[in-house]
């Protein structure tokens, strides 16, 4: 049996992530707190987007200049 890994996912992330310290946020942002680290990562690496199903983020709209989008919106960008 061949030693490949399963998922190979996994590792892509791990070769072509951004590293990032979160960007402090001060008070609370979102309506679950959870959804917070997200916001403050994708405010220290300069994102454009937020790709999600959450419906906390998505409620949220364009915090910060960085749009929440479902994954049906993002791919519907990246194909036109």
């Amino acid at each position: 049996m061949p030693r490949q890994r399963p998922h190979p996912f996994p590792g892509l992330i791990e070769r072509v992530a951004l590293l990032v310290e979160p960007a402090p946020l001060g008070k609370r942002r979102s309506r679950d707190v959870k959804d917070d680290p997200f916001l403050a990562c994708a405010l220290a690496s300069g994102a454009e987007f937020i790709v999600t199903k959450d419906k906390d983020l998505l409620a949220m709209e364009k915090p910060f200049g960085v749009e929440v989008v479902t994954p049906r919106e993002f791919d519907r960008r990246l194909s036109s």
